[in-house]
């Protein structure tokens, strides 16, 4: 495979969460530029979690253009393959450096961590430019779609080496 020119790197992780009921602990961190943690614990056994994944690319003047988005099951997608590549890439290197099960129920009362979840330049399209991104996870209360219940946003750069 050939060496990308560029470095895909971390710069925050920004949780907004508005009334999660069914969570009962989260939080995240940067060990470094390239490294995140999270800790979660849910108040009750979990089955379904809806979300909504997007990737925005930053503009100078501070527009967000879209240009991922897709609405996915957590659960779903631990149980299945994930439905493409992106998904499948944040998946695997979640699922390696976590104790989260490769299947639902996600239990209650269980403290579910991620610890130096790495992001790999080398998993990613040979071509990206130069920019400021922001993926965004949308997490659905589950019995309406439409109102979001908590929002997190990762946020980093992409920089040629």
């Amino acid at each position: 495979m050939a060496r990308r020119d560029y470095t895909i790197e971390l710069e925050n992780i920004t949780p907004v969460i508005t009334g999660i009921p069914f969570l009962k602990y989260l939080n995240f961190s940067l060990t470094n530029q390239k490294a995140a943690n999270m800790d979660a614990m849910f108040n009750v056994k979990v089955n379904k979690l809806p979300v909504i994944a997007s990737v925005f690319l930053l503009t100078k003047g501070k527009r967000r253009l879209n240009v991922f988005q897709m609405s996915v099951d957590i659960c779903e997608a631990l149980n299945n393959t994930a439905p493409n590549k992106f998904l499948s890439v944040f998946k695997d290197e979640m699922l390696r450096t976590s104790n989260i099960p490769k299947h639902c129920p996600l239990q209650e009362n269980v403290l579910y961590s991620v610890r130096n979840y790495t992001v790999n330049d080398e998993s990613y399209p040979p071509i990206l430019p130069d920019a400021t991104w922001q993926f965004e996870i949308n997490i659905n209360n589950g019995n309406n779609k439409n109102l979001k219940t908590g929002i997190v946003k990762i946020t980093g750069h992409i920089r040629r080496i």
